[in-house]
Formats: structure tokens, sequence, C-alpha cells
């Protein structure tokens, strides 16, 4: 078998990539960008925006294609069209990097590729529409993709049982979703699935990123305590519950307030409902943030807030972590992992009391920049991109080399099962 090494030509499949993003496009931004510097030659193929892209190295080269705009049926349209991309690119590439679940491709493309394909699940649409129902949906505009998902998921799932079962490697992001994808019982063909957690950009999200000005800016006074909770204001993120924690919290401590960012279907009725409760003085909204006044704010806050009843992984809960600042989150997604009672607190889905519990006894405290400190200290640690790409280096080497497995694991890598 031959043996190949030194740089790639590495082709990266996202749906997402910036200035407009969201997880699965930080991720892939990330990776990108980190295996442009460890000399890897990068094509990016994302959706065509009509926006201007960030290539963040020389090395890396961003091709848009077109794609249908409806919901969940982007996913496929966009696939097919990266692969008629790379078709038509005259590129021998050395591997392809499929970004699902929002990147998906019929069963008969895979042998279109000519290169060995990884995919990472970026969560699944079953776990999307597993903690959804019709009544956590809003009625507007914004509410569209919420329901496909809810109802037209099921038919999308079987093309991310073939990017489980017919990719030459795959990567789940946390310990709950190997669970949750073992349980559907597709089998990867070179079984060689692994759990690798993406990265966190521990230079971006740090403490030195804190800045007094800002609770100044706020309003607050010296004593006041700031939370924040970062999310899309949609029934599944909990931005109901964190709103319900924060009314508990503030009747208990009226010194304590919130910095919500997000938008989303439930805007209206989260907006509303700050107003009849009276705590416009005490909630500080915004639909948007630049980037870096959002990392003040998550380096600012004395705790961050996430209630979401599931997440493929859960990166706002890194990225605060990495902040210094203290979490309490829901045991879901990557949270089990990175959340330890060092430094942050669990609770369970829906336990909204306990949530507020937990947030006033850590409020109490005289060492939460202490805590800060350890939970960043881990997540260094554990998710510094430095530290996943290099693994994913590592992963992507063993791929080339071995494209069917035939020489069977490798140590260094842990089985997703």
């Amino acid at each position: 078998m031959e043996k190949r090494g030194g740089p790639l030509k590495l082709c990266m499949i996202s749906s997402e990539y910036p200035p407009k993003w969201g997880g699965v496009g930080v991720c892939s931004y990330y990776l990108s960008t980190w295996m442009a510097k460890r000399g890897h030659e990068v094509h990016v193929i994302t959706r065509k925006q009509g926006i201007g892209y960030d290539a963040s190295h020389p090395n890396i080269h961003i091709h848009p294609v077109n794609w249908l705009k409806a919901p969940l049926l982007f996913t496929l349209s966009f696939g097919k069209n990266a692969v008629k991309w790379m078709e038509g690119s005259g590129i021998d590439f050395d591997l392809v990097h499929i970004h699902s679940n929002m990147a998906l491709i019929p069963r008969s493309h895979y042998s279109r590729i000519k290169a060995p394909v990884v995919s990472t699940m970026h969560g699944t649409w079953w776990g999307e529409r597993s903690t959804i129902s019709l009544k956590d949906l809003s009625f507007s505009i914004q509410a569209v993709n919420d329901l496909a998902i809810l109802y037209a998921g099921p038919f999308f799932d079987r093309y991310e049982d073939m990017a489980l079962e017919l990719s030459n490697a795959v990567i789940i992001e946390s310990n709950s979703e190997c669970r949750d994808i073992s349980k559907r019982g597709i089998t990867n063909r070179y079984d060689r699935t692994i759990k690798l957690p993406p990265g966190i950009d521990t230079e971006e999200f740090a403490p030195t990123k804190a800045d007094p000005a800002l609770r100044e800016e706020l309003g607050l006074k010296e004593d006041d305590r700031l939370l924040c909770s970062v999310g899309r204001w949609a029934a599944r993120k909990g931005i109901r519950e964190v709103l319900s924690v924060f009314e508990k919290v503030h009747s208990k401590d009226k010194d304590t307030s919130l910095c919500l960012v997000g938008w989303g279907p439930l805007e209206g009725e989260i907006r509303s409902r700050i107003r009849k409760k009276g705590l416009t003085g005490r909630i500080r909204t915004f639909r948007s943030l630049p980037f870096k006044k959002m990392q003040t704010l998550v380096a600012t806050s004395d705790l961050a807030l996430f209630h979401s009843y599931w997440e493929g992984f859960g990166l706002t809960v890194g990225e605060a972590l990495s902040s210094g600042t203290p979490v309490v989150a829901t045991d879901v997604g990557g949270a089990p992992e990175m959340v330890k009672e060092g430094w942050g607190t669990l609770v369970k889905v829906g336990d909204v009391d306990g949530q507020a519990k937990a947030v006033l006894e850590l409020l109490k405290r005289q060492d939460l920049s202490d805590l800060g400190a350890k939970g960043r200290e881990h997540i260094i640690k554990g998710y510094s991109w430095d530290m996943v790409s290099k693994k994913t280096q590592e992963y992507y080497d063993w791929v080339v080399q071995d494209p069917q497995n035939e020489e069977g694991w490798r140590s260094g890598f842990e089985r997703c099962v």
C-alpha cells in the first residue's frame, strides 16, 4: 500500500462560511485556517451568498456554488452542486471533508468523488426535531425552517445514514451524539467512526477580552452581577427557560442583570414577556453584536446561561468557559464533557428551579474568577484549535494512507460507539 506524506490538497464542503455563519461555519472556518497554517492547500466549497468571503490564509481558496433557497432542501442541492464543482475543477484532491448535516449528498455521488471522504456530523436532523413539537413553534416567517425540520426532516435521515455508512471516515463531536447515532443502527463500511470535538478559539475567547467599560455602558453599578446568554431565540435553544431562570434569580437578587444576544422565531414572544414582567431595565437584548463586542460581553459577564434542549456539541458553552466565565447549562451535547462542578453546573432540560438555584449559589461565591480560570484551563487542554487541528490532521493522514482501513484501528483515536 502506498504511503503518502507532506502537504495535502483538501476540499472542505461547508454550507456556511463567514461572514455569514453558524456553528458549522465556525468549525469549517477555523479548521480550514489551521490546516492552511499547517501547510495544506485548502479549497472551501460553500453556498453562493452574493457577498465576499473571508479567506483567512493564502492557502485557502473559496468556491461558492448555487443552491436551492428552501428549508432543508438546500442541504441536498448544495451537496450535489459541490460534487459537480469538484468534478469540473480539474483538481486532484487528496481528501474531501464534508460538514454534515447541512451538506448532504445522494448515495450515487460518493462513487463520483475521486478521493477519500471524511464526514463530520455536526448534529443530525433527527436530533434537531427530537426535542420540539408543534406547540414549540411560533406563527412567524422565521418558524418555517423549524416547521420543515419537524415534518420534512425524516426524509433527510436517509442522507445522513448514507454519510455515516459510505464515508471513508466519520467524526462525531460528543459522547451524547455517539450514543444517539449508535441507536440508528448504521455501520460505517470502513469501521472508522471516531469521537473528536470541534475546537474553541482560545485566543479570541479569553479573559483578557473583559472590559469594565462595558458594564458602565450597560448602566450597571459596581456591585451588580451580569449574566449573559448567546443563541438563537427558538424553543430548542431554551430561550423561554433562560428567561424563566432569570425571573426567579431577579426575584431573589435585584442587583442581577441579563444580556440576551440573538434573534429567531420566538423574538416577539420574548420581548413582549420582558415588557410585561417589568424587566426592561434589567434585561438588555441585542439581535446581534460585532464579533469583538460579543467576546467582550462573554468575558465581562459573571456567569453564562444556556438551556438548550439538544446540541450536537454546543460551541457557545466552550467559548464562555474559554473566556473565563463559569457556566450553568443543560446536560446536552458536549456540555457534560466541558462543564464540571469545579467551574460550572449542569441541570436537566426543563429544570428551571435547579438552574436558578445554581445561578444564585454561584453568584454568592467570592472566587468566581478562580472558577473561571479552571474552566479555561480545561478548554485549553482539550479543545484548543491547535490540539484539535493536529488530531484532525493525524486522522486525515490515516484516511489518505489507508482509505479502506485495511490495516485496522490506530491507537490514539477514540472510537465512537
